[in-house]
């Protein structure tokens, strides 16, 4: 397998509901989350999306959480994924890349046409990235919405395992992170 496809069959890419969202005590940029990604137990995820996304926003539909980071301390939490967004160069404009309406929370995204040695990715767990392998430093820089607003991995949409295409609303041609 190509080494950029077997980076993206590294990465979990879930699809998550956020249940509860609030400002983190003491930080002005941080939201703490818990996220339900269909394991039983809700994650405590932060995100710097304070300022930038009402709650009423991050609480409503869907997300797509990168599920096998290294927990982070992030303030006064331990964080255990991050929430994915499209942002502008300038950061001035931040959109959350979500899956359609009626996806599965769990649900392992996947790439159109499964580049990644011709099969689907499976839905069980990946481990958590090993930091020193650099596998989210090489995807990140490969992740990007395409002309009509899609995520997409080194120019492949990005979609549920029904085929739903996963997307921000209106950020074209901007990096996800």
């Amino acid at each position: 397998m190509e080494e950029v496809w077997e980076v993206f069959s590294k990465i979990d890419l879930r699809v998550g509901k956020i249940l509860e969202c609030a400002p983190l005590e003491g930080s002005d940029k941080l939201y703490r989350e818990l996220i339900d990604l269909g394991e039983g137990t809700p994650r405590l995820i932060g995100s710097g999306l304070n300022g930038k996304i009402p709650v009423d926003e991050m609480l409503s539909g869907l997300v797509v959480v990168f599920a096998n980071l290294k927990p982070r301390k992030l303030a006064s939490i331990e964080s255990f994924g991050m929430v994915m967004c499209a942002g502008s160069e300038d950061k001035s404009v931040i959109e959350l890349i979500r899956p359609p309406e009626g996806s599965k929370v769990g649900d392992r995204l996947q790439l159109v046409g499964n580049p990644c040695g011709g099969v689907a990715l499976k839905q069980e767990k990946e481990e958590l990235l090993n930091p020193k392998k650099k596998y989210a430093e090489r995807f990140s820089e490969k992740l990007f919405t395409n002309d009509k607003a899609e995520a997409s991995y080194n120019g492949v949409t990005i979609v549920t395992s029904e085929g739903g295409v996963v997307r921000a609303k209106s950020l074209a041609n901007c990096h996800i992170s």
